[in-house]
């Protein structure tokens, strides 16, 4: 009998502790969401993609790759870039030349080009001539930051993408020898392929 009450009251007392715990998980998460729209006092960890004015994105551990600026060159461009989603792929033709390097701007941007050492935050997706999409950044949780013409990026991006403005959407076709050459990417890239990209300007940012 005794027993008994004793499991009894172990397991009030563990539903108790569930219910507090629940609770407190509950109250947890709606403070934790309310300081990631509202922002933190030091601009830090306010990933909004670019939604508002500031981006606050932490440095990443890599050092090859460029954090977020914490504020955009012109916040209300950058959320409708964001918002646009992803193109549809025209892929670039089996036959393209190894050197090839064409640049068609579909959308329309505004203020000064792109120059080489700029900071240039965008969305994009890569695609090869089957129409195959091997990368892109509109299902990932941010845009991708890089210096333009530091070797950061492929030859066909380096050079594809001087003189493209904010909000612009610009089609590039690479041939391999500006892209990954004889030497291919992996299991995703064969050797030798020409690529396409679709790439949208969410921020231009003055050289460091």
């Amino acid at each position: 009998m005794v027993a008994e009450h004793t499991a009894a009251r172990r397991s009030r007392t563990r539903r108790t502790a569930l219910r507090v715990g629940v609770a407190a998980v509950l109250v947890l998460a709606v403070l934790f969401g309310v300081s990631k729209l509202m922002g933190n006092d030091d601009g830090s960890d306010t990933a909004t993609s670019g939604t508002t004015e500031t981006t606050g994105a932490e440095a990443p551990e890599d050092p090859n790759i460029t954090a977020l600026p914490d504020e955009f060159t012109n916040p209300e461009v950058a959320a409708e870039v964001e918002g646009r989603g992803a193109p549809t792929p025209t892929p670039p033709p089996a036959d393209t030349a190894a050197d090839a390097l064409e640049t068609t701007t579909l959308i329309e941007g505004e203020g000064d080009g792109a120059e080489a050492d700029q900071i240039l935050t965008v969305h994009y997706i890569g695609y090869l001539p089957d129409g195959t999409v091997f990368d892109q950044s509109w299902d990932g949780p941010q845009p991708f930051t890089f210096q333009l013409g530091a070797g950061k990026v492929i030859p066909g991006w380096d050079n594809g993408l001087v003189g493209a403005k904010i909000g612009e959407r610009r089609h590039l076709v690479i041939g391999a020898d500006n892209g990954y050459g004889a030497a291919g990417a992996g299991d995703t890239i064969p050797p030798n392929s020409p690529l396409g990209f679709d790439v949208d300007i969410v921020d231009i940012q003055p050289a460091p």
